[in-house]
């Protein structure tokens, strides 16, 4: 993987909208069903950091080597609370083979 390739990875869906109509229909009789966003095209081994716009550390993700080539996001924080509708800003360290920053939008 490249420079060239670490500027490919993408988040999806983004923006992100609460009530998306492609998530997955809710297995219980209350509450909603599981949320997420994929982080895409990653390198094999990756560090993904999200943040809010000031700069506070919301979450750490990990891939591991998988050869599936994304990472999925719960939309929770590493205190375990639902993220807060707004802008995030994500960064790939790809260690030796570079990084990459972008944001991410959640809508209500």
């Amino acid at each position: 993987m490249t420079d060239e390739d670490m500027n490919k990875i993408k988040v999806v869906p983004n923006p992100y909208v609460a009530a998306a109509g492609w998530e997955p229909r809710n297995p219980f009789g209350t509450g909603r069903g599981p949320r997420e966003i994929h982080f895409t095209h990653l390198p094999v081994r990756c560090t993904i950091r999200i943040y809010t716009v000031r700069g506070e550390l919301v979450q750490t993700l990990y891939h591991d080597g998988s050869t599936l080539g994304y990472v999925a996001w719960d939309l929770r924080t590493k205190d375990n609370l639902d993220v807060a509708p707004g802008l995030y800003i994500f960064h790939v360290d790809g260690n030796d083979l570079g990084s990459k920053i972008g944001k991410v939008a959640i809508l209500k």
